[in-house]
């Protein structure tokens, strides 16, 4: 049995997410002892893929007539609308069977629980078989994928990880509500306008209240995701916060990299 922490961060701003994360990755590889958190964000906010080009994939004009921020993740994948949904992390160090199973066996066995908790809430979901039927934009979730988890064959949970030489972090949103026209505002696509885009996206993409056929709040998909970890086998979470240490060292990286435009726009 190997004993996880699992920290429920409520919500928070993208800056404080993103540095919150990377400061519990950093614990998890010299600790040896992973760690599962569960928050969501205030405002809602655009994040890039680790490898994006900021001015291809993002509208900052929009982005700031709507008073909207944005960060670049840790991890890959394409942009992000972080708005409606319970964002997960995962902070899994080389010391962990997880991490010896490789890139895809470990997004696989991730995304077990997930399908768990969906199905808890009302959500028949399944993972996405290979190859994408999106099209093409800078959005995670115009083209699902070979980590994707599916509803009705329409995207529901994106995923993104980070690996190096001492673990692997793994991110991840569990969208609750989707919002079309905004993420579409924000997010550049080879559409003609919006709301081409937000139709077209809409056969594609689908959210826990629309498969659930019922508002699910925020408290609920977090427990029961929470729930599902739990029954997992040879895991024990252990209900944790962040230390006064990893409280300090992530204000640190957030005054540092995720609070300043020169390092979210570094590509």
């Amino acid at each position: 049995m190997r004993t996880w922490r699992c920290i429920m961060s409520g919500i928070g701003t993208p800056y404080e997410n993103m540095a919150t994360d990377e400061a519990l990755f950093d614990t998890a590889c010299k600790s040896g002892v992973p760690v599962l958190r569960l928050y969501g964000w205030t405002p809602a906010t655009a994040s890039l893929g680790f490898a994006q080009r900021a001015s291809e994939a993002l509208d900052f004009a929009e982005l700031d007539r709507r008073h909207l921020p944005w960060v670049r993740r840790p991890t890959g994948g394409r942009a992000v609308l972080h708005d409606m949904e319970v964002t997960y992390s995962v902070s899994i160090p080389k010391s962990d069977p997880l991490y010896a199973l490789g890139l895809e066996a470990s997004y696989e066995w991730i995304c077990g629980p997930i399908v768990a908790a969906l199905l808890a809430v009302g959500v028949s979901a399944t993972f996405a078989p290979h190859g994408s039927t999106g099209f093409v934009s800078a959005s995670c979730f115009t083209a699902p994928g070979t980590t994707d988890i599916l509803a009705c064959q329409r995207k529901i949970v994106g995923s993104a990880q980070m690996r190096t030489r001492d673990g692997f972090l793994q991110h991840g949103s569990v969208v609750l509500k989707n919002d079309l026209e905004k993420l579409f505002a924000v997010v550049r696509t080879s559409q003609w306008n919006v709301h081409d885009a937000a139709r077209r996206a809409a056969r594609l993409m689908t959210s826990v209240s629309d498969e659930a056929h019922r508002a699910v709040p925020f408290g609920e998909m977090a427990e029961a995701l929470v729930a599902a970890f739990s029954a997992a086998e040879g895991i024990r979470l252990l209900p944790d916060s962040l230390t006064a240490r990893e409280a300090l060292d992530a204000s640190g990286i957030v005054a540092r990299k995720y609070g300043r435009e020169e390092w979210n726009a570094l590509r």
